[in-house]
């Protein structure tokens, strides 16, 4: 493939995608506040909120996923990191859903906050379980359950959910 073909298959991607990435962008720049941005446990987690953004933007839902989780976990570890030093705390946590739990115990997230947390979590387990000796069926019951419940791509709205919660992380009301 020489640079022009290159060119030419990009710019028909974009042109496919365009009406998708304006109406996510707009559905972006809604769900942003435009107060009360509390900030970043640090670079990794701000890095990570843009590449949350980019992905929803770009289409790459399951990206929107993993990422957001990765984000949580990070954004809430250094949450309880400012509170005073708790001997009791494990050094690293076993999951979101166990973070979740250390966060509303010292008060930092409430339970609403809590249960969004740990349905990331679910979705996050449902998309990278790697079984080594029976496959689980865990993602394909998830579309099928959400499919029969509403009118958009299950992906889509396991990616919406994922972009709320971590915006819900970095803004608080």
């Amino acid at each position: 493939m020489d640079q022009n073909e290159a060119s030419r298959l990009i710019t028909d991607v974009d042109e496919s995608d365009h009406e998708g990435r304006t109406a996510r962008l707009v559905e972006l720049t809604e769900l942003l506040p435009n107060e009360g941005m509390i900030g970043f446990s640090g670079q990794a987690p701000q890095w990570l909120f843009e590449d949350i953004k980019a992905t929803w933007l770009y289409g790459c839902f399951t990206s929107t996923v993993l990422t957001a989780h990765a984000f949580c976990a990070l954004q809430i570890a250094g949450w309880l990191r400012l509170l005073p030093d708790d001997p009791g705390l494990p050094d690293e946590p076993e999951s979101l859903e166990h973070l979740a739990a250390i966060a509303v115990e010292a008060g930092a997230v409430d339970v609403e906050l809590q249960a969004r947390l740990l349905d990331l979590h679910d979705r996050h387990r449902a998309y990278t379980a790697a079984h080594l000796h029976e496959h689980e069926a865990r993602l394909e019951r998830h579309v099928v359950e959400a499919e029969a419940m509403g009118g958009e791509h299950p992906l889509l709205t396991d990616a919406r959910q994922a972009l709320t919660t971590a915006i819900s992380l970095v803004y608080r009301r």
